[in-house]
């Protein structure tokens, strides 16, 4: 079994050690007042320290800055949507709760776990691990009453309240604490906490993956604990709740369409695609002539082998600066071997086929690799391999379909950017924000 060491997953559990130390008094101060409301300096320099580990020029005041435009943003993407539909594409992923909570964890890991891992030194046994109190292993009767018969078809992996209230009283792990006491994680501890994936694998009666789950959650309890003593609770709960704020952001521009993929679906996008209207599109065209360069034709030969090893020793030769037509006229089971394999001119007319969709993508003056034809599995497929001699590019005409597609989406994107711009200035000029000394000169910990 591997040794229990600090991992991500936070764990919400109602148990907490002795506090050994007074948290650090600057933890709990604040560095600003938003409409009254404190955000610490604890957030701030935590997540000073965070943007610095990726820009080393990262300054304190552009953090502070974020922090206090996050929460009010956050609060009016909140008011607008609401936490469904600002999570509605969380379905198959971790909730929202889930999500901010392990984000604490790793956050507080990366910043403090040097320290932690020296006060894990102290403990008996010198970590996390001498404190484990396995628990009986879970009858298959137990298991039944919480997921069903082994090998029901399940169209929801989704646990009810009563089938979780039954896993409450399931305990997979016990842990002592070193001032004294037990804790334990349940089962629906440990459920409550899973994305799809985890839930098939809970249903599956994975074991191995129960007792796994079971101690990373020991583990960032540990996380959670250690960094409530050392800095006090109000400050670990504002730094989560940048956290919440910093996601429900990031969720509320995808909505807009401005996620890390741009490609995934979004409703406003579309709404703002429809409005863009034909003079728009032929501007944003003409801005951005370079985006729309497609190939228009290409000159190319090719050599058609029977099987991969005749492919490959044909390449081979290639390699070795043999001549492509003569090859082509000495080894291609294609009809055109004769003339050396030459295709002409191959254009990109409609939808091309396969053959022709591998030659827009070569490099001119390059022997492409051996590929083989399409073919369902098991069945018999020559090898093709291919040179373009000549490539011919032009611009797709500015009345094209793809053309307005791609243009009415870069110009939707725009104005979701300037929308959710005028946003954050709006909320900025409504709030009432105080700056304190402590967000000026810092006040946190370093």
């Amino acid at each position: 079994m591997h040794r229990l060491g600090l991992v991500a997953g936070a764990a919400c559990l109602a148990c907490a050690w002795p506090a050994l130390a007074a948290p650090a008094p600057a933890a709990a101060v604040p560095a600003a007042r938003i409409d009254g409301a404190p955000l610490f300096a604890f957030s701030v320099d935590s997540s000073w320290r965070i943007a610095r580990a990726s820009d080393p020029a990262a300054q304190r005041s552009a953090t502070l800055e974020a922090l206090i435009a996050n929460r009010l943003l956050a609060r009016e993407a909140r008011k607008r949507f609401g936490e469904a539909a600002l999570w509605s594409g969380q379905r198959v992923g971790f909730s929202r709760e889930v999500s901010i909570d392990d984000q604490l964890v790793s956050t507080l890991r990366s910043l403090y776990g040097k320290e932690m891992e020296q006060d894990l030194q102290q403990l008996p046994g010198s970590g996390l691990d001498s404190l484990l109190r396995p628990a009986p292993p879970l009858t298959e009767a137990e298991l039944d009453a919480v997921f069903g018969k082994p090998g029901a078809l399940q169209l929801d992996t989704s646990l009810s309240e009563a089938q979780l209230a039954r896993a409450d009283k399931l305990v997979l792990l016990r842990f002592a604490k070193p001032g004294g006491g037990e804790g334990s994680i349940s089962l629906a501890d440990v459920a409550r906490r899973q994305n799809v994936q985890g839930r098939v694998a809970l249903f599956a009666r994975q074991r191995d993956f129960m007792q796994q789950q079971a101690r990373q959650q020991v583990a960032s309890w540990y996380v959670l604990d250690w960094s409530r003593r050392r800095f006090g609770a109000q400050a670990l709960a504002d730094l989560r709740r940048v956290l919440a704020d910093q996601a429900d952001v990031q969720a509320m521009m995808r909505l807009h369409g401005m996620g890390d993929d741009q490609h995934a679906g979004s409703r406003l996008l579309d709404t703002l695609a429809g409005q863009v209207g034909p003079d728009q599109v032929r501007a944003y065209y003409e801005r951005h002539r370079e985006d729309f360069v497609r190939i228009e034709r290409v000159r190319a030969r090719h050599i058609r082998l029977p099987d991969e090893a005749a492919a490959h020793k044909v390449a081979a030769a290639l390699a070795g600066g043999a001549d492509f037509a003569a090859l082509a006229r000495r080894h291609s089971i294609a009809p055109d071997a004769a003339g050396g394999g030459a295709l002409g001119w191959v254009r990109h007319e409609g939808k091309p086929g396969w053959l022709a969709q591998l030659l827009f993508v070569q490099t001119p003056g390059r022997v492409s690799a051996p590929v083989r034809t399409p073919a369902g599995p098991g069945r018999d497929a020559p090898w093709e391999i291919v040179l373009v001699e000549e490539r011919v590019q032009g611009v797709q005409a500015a009345d094209s379909e793809s053309v307005r597609y791609v243009a009415s989406r870069a110009v939707a994107r725009e104005m979701a950017a300037a929308q959710l711009a005028a946003l954050r200035a709006d909320v900025l000029r409504r709030a009432r924000i105080e700056i304190s000394r402590a967000g000026l000169a810092g006040g946190g910990p370093a």
